[in-house]
């Protein structure tokens, strides 16, 4: 029995990891974490890539992370705002910070190419893919990943 690659899909929802799961599950295995605490522990079982969301807005308080990694009970309104909107960022640093070097795909809409160079400089390896992005494309670029 062959065992299929596996990547972890870090996202507060199920669009991504079904979406792909249905039109690339016979090739690859996706697996989901909702939150840096899921997702290091999916991680411990491996996996050859990391897909990420950017807005976590329909994550709880208490499973955002700061800049520092960590979460807090309480969050003010426009705190939590801010953090989820930039969460796939802020684990992707954690996941950077405990060593985690593997390819990543992030799904965000950034117009500012410098801040996109700077993040897949900074994270690397890391692609960042806006909204515009075929399926077809994204698959080739998950086949390269487990490649």
């Amino acid at each position: 029995m062959t065992l299929l690659p596996r990547i972890l899909v870090i996202e507060d929802g199920h669009e991504y990891s079904e979406r792909f799961q249905r039109f690339l599950g016979h090739e690859v295995h996706f697996a989901r974490a909702a939150c840096l605490a899921e997702a290091r522990r999916e991680l411990a079982a491996g996996g050859r890539g990391l897909l990420l969301d950017l807005d976590f807005r329909r994550t709880n308080s208490a499973d955002l992370v700061d800049e520092t990694g960590e979460s807090r009970v309480a969050l003010a309104d426009d705190e939590r705002k801010r953090l989820a909107e930039m969460q796939g960022i802020l684990i992707l640093r954690a996941l950077r910070g405990l060593g985690c070097a593997l390819p990543v795909l992030l799904f965000a809409d950034i117009d500012d190419s410098s801040q996109i160079a700077f993040l897949e400089r900074t994270l690397a390896p890391l692609r960042i893919l806006s909204s515009g992005v075929s399926l077809p494309e994204i698959a080739r670029q998950i086949r390269e990943m487990v490649a």
